[in-house]
Parts: structure tokens; C-alpha cells; sequence
């Protein structure tokens, strides 16, 4: 008694061969820049936590307006800014400064913060990674002990 016929095991095995490659091909995500109406969608309301080689930096808030963002680092020390966005730069004024950085999605949730220059051009220096936390915080009195 057969099972399967000559044609249908042939077409099997041709399964079985080709599978490997697919899954060989999909290997991690390039990453791309997080167009604004997406960023908008992601970040309103939630909290972006940053930090350099692993060690946690601070935290960002983007408030629900959709121009403010609220910063606190490390050590409690908060201030509150406005952000725009313009060709895949995001660009935050805060209280006597300008920063700017792209937004890239690494996949899997991981995200990345190159510094550039208002007009997109890349500044050397230490790069920032960043995961969306759910909901806002408030500025508070930094924490002593």
C-alpha cells in the first residue's frame, strides 16, 4: 500500500529544501526611520526610557498635545520642552538648548537615537537606545536617598 505518490513526495522534498532558505533570509530588521504620524501613534502619552551601552539615562514623556515633552534624567532633574519634526529629524527645545536625532526602529521594540545636526547631518556621538513605556510621569523633587 503507498502513502504518497512519486510526484507528491518530490514536491515534498522540494519543500523541505527551500524552507532553510527562506528562514535564512530573514534575518534581523534594517533600521528605518519612524515617520511622525507613526512616532504620534507610539509615543502620545507614553514615555520613552533612554540609555547609552545599557545603563539608564532618563526618561521622556510625550505629552498628549502632541508638541511638549517632558525630560527627567537619572538623577530626578526634570524640564519640560517643546519637539517639531522635519524631513526624519526630531528636534527638542529645551531651556537654553536645541537637540536633535533621528528616530529609528531596530525592530523587535528597540529603537535608536542618532544625534544629528538640524539639517540631518550626523553628529559624532554616543548612541542612544530607547524602549516605549506606557504612560507619563510628572516632575516631582529629585530623589536624595
Amino acid at each position: 500500500m503507498r502513502l504518497f505518490s512519486p510526484c507528491l513526495m518530490v514536491l515534498f522534498s522540494l519543500c523541505l529544501s527551500v524552507a532553510p532558505l527562506t528562514a535564512q533570509e530573514d534575518g534581523p530588521a534594517e533600521p528605518r526611520d519612524i515617520p511622525r504620524a507613526e512616532w504620534l501613534e507610539r509615543a502620545l502619552g507614553n514615555s520613552v526610557h533612554y540609555s547609552i551601552d545599557g545603563s539608564y539615562i532618563g526618561r521622556e514623556f510625550y505629552l498628549p498635545d502632541g508638541q511638549s515633552v517632558r525630560y527627567e534624567d537619572a538623577f530626578g532633574n526634570c524640564q519640560d520642552g517643546r519637539w517639531t519634526f522635519k524631513d526624519a529629524v526630531y528636534c527638542f527645545a529645551w531651556p537654553g538648548s536645541l537637540v536633535c536625532a533621528r528616530h529609528l526602529d531596530l525592530g523587535e521594540g528597540r529603537l535608536a537615537f542618532p544625534s544629528v545636526d538640524t539639517d540631518g547631518t550626523p553628529i559624532p556621538d554616543t548612541l542612544q537606545h530607547g524602549t516605549i513605556v506606557e504612560g507619563g510621569f510628572a516632575c516631582g523633587a529629585a530623589v536624595t536617598s
